[in-house]
């Protein structure tokens, strides 16, 4: 008669065989990736991994293992998305739900990793709790990063999704970052950035779970820098909602410019919107809160600037106080430091943080400086500065694990060398 194990003797002997793999772009690199299981730690050398391509065949690397939350599945390269994954899909040339990475198992990581022109998402999430740090999704043909399908509780950490282009709708479908429709709870992005993707930068369309963004910026995204003939993309920064879903989402102290149609666009969600410390420069509109409501429900909106948006905004039915509009203030050129758009784009430092730039942070003298309301951040002077820029130090931090536990923004995670999370205080 066999002995049956106990629980504790299980994760023992799970431990026991879990593994550091060492891979170089020569090494069969998929296979590892498919094999991995719970604890194992695969670290890739940079460099660029390429997916062979195959005229009219997918050729999606499927994540379907089950890590846990001490023994996570982890793929990882050292520095801001140091190893390429590079799938070859020709320009104009995609295959229905051709995702490179399609994550449907749950605790991986992703660290230093960049998916290029896969033959529809960079990466389509089902799973639960899987997390991207310091990563890059570029060129796809389809949304660079998309959460759907019960995806929940993704962190998304300093990482870039830019030009993806979607050929089989003329651009109208490819998001930076994509977390909507039949997405779960819990999907929350930190100092992440979405430029010129063909429809949306953020998008939450039609989805009744809400989304966190923070420290997050989204610029010319629907411009059509592709040469497309018939270009279809929306352009908008962050899009909120749709389909009259009732989601409250929340942006904190996020950037939208550029945008040619919104900056912040409610899209008929019916649910009221958090954005705070925030704003919206020469986009279309900068904020299109106005649409319809549900019963009981209202916007929020603190601490915000609009400036050199081509249309009147609508801020709707909300709560809150001390933005630049409701203030006797005048919001022009020289409250700012410098708008030069180009900053936005710098490279990332190695760890992902953003380099320091002058770009729409607040200049000496301007009188949008402590003009802020007190809503539970870390601030300098008398008041809060208006907009996501504190003067005289960072970028705001919470102020307190109260708020944080009240309002589910925590900050991002930091990690260790070996891609370990480091436990915070």
């Amino acid at each position: 008669m066999k002995k049956a194990l106990s629980l504790s003797s299980l994760v023992l002997a799970a431990a026991a065989s879990a593994a550091t793999t060492q891979l170089t772009p020569s090494s069969d690199f998929v296979t590892a990736f498919t094999n991995a299981k719970s604890g194992d730690t695969l670290r890739l050398e940079a460099g660029t991994y390429s997916i062979e391509y195959t005229a009219g065949s997918a050729n999606t690397i499927t994540l379907a293992k089950t890590g846990t939350p001490s023994a996570p599945i982890v793929i990882m390269a050292d520095g801001f998305a140091a190893a390429i994954l590079d799938f070859n899909f020709p320009e104009n040339t995609y295959i229905q739900n051709s995702y490179g990475l399609y994550v449907t198992g749950s605790y991986y990581e992703f660290h230093g990793i960049a998916v290029t022109r896969a033959g529809y998402q960079g990466a389509y999430v089902t799973g639960s709790y899987n997390s991207f740090t310091n990563c890059a999704f570029y060129e796809n043909r389809n949304s660079g990063l998309e959460i759907n399908k019960g995806g929940n509780h993704t962190m998304v950490t300093r990482v870039d999704s830019y030009r993806n282009f979607d050929p089989k709708k003329n651009g109208s479908m490819a998001d930076g970052f994509a977390s909507k429709q039949t997405q779960g709870a819990g999907n929350k992005f930190y100092e992440c950035r979405a430029w010129e993707n063909s429809d949306d930068g953020f998008d939450a369309f039609d989805s009744p779970d809400s989304i966190i963004v923070i420290d997050s910026w989204a610029f010319r995204n629907g411009v059509n820098v592709f040469g497309a003939d018939s270009f279809a993309g929306n352009g908008n920064g962050f899009k909120l909602g749709g389909n009259s879903a009732l989601a409250n989402n929340r942006c904190t102290r996020c950037i939208a410019f550029g945008n040619p149609a919104k900056g912040f666009d409610q899209n008929n969600n019916t649910g009221g919107i958090t954005v705070e410390q925030s704003i919206g420069y020469a986009n279309g509109i900068n904020f299109g809160m106005g649409g319809t409501l549900a019963s009981g429900q209202k916007h929020t909106l603190y601490n915000d600037i609009s400036y050199a948006g081509s249309s009147s905004d609508s801020y709707g039915s909300h709560n809150g106080s001390n933005n630049g509009w409701d203030l006797s203030v005048t919001v022009n050129a020289s409250d700012f430091q410098g708008i030069d758009t180009a900053q936005a784009t710098l490279p990332r430092n190695v760890d992902g943080s953003l380099q320091t730039i002058k770009f729409l942070h607040l200049a000496a003298g301007s009188d949008l400086i402590d003009a802020g309301k007190d809503i539970g951040y870390d601030y300098n002077g008398k008041a809060p500065d208006l907009g996501p820029f504190e003067t005289g130090g960072s970028t705001t931090t919470l102020k307190s694990a109260q708020r944080a536990r009240a309002t589910g923004i925590l900050k991002p995670h930091r990690y260790n060398l070996l891609g370990r999370q480091i436990k915070e205080e």
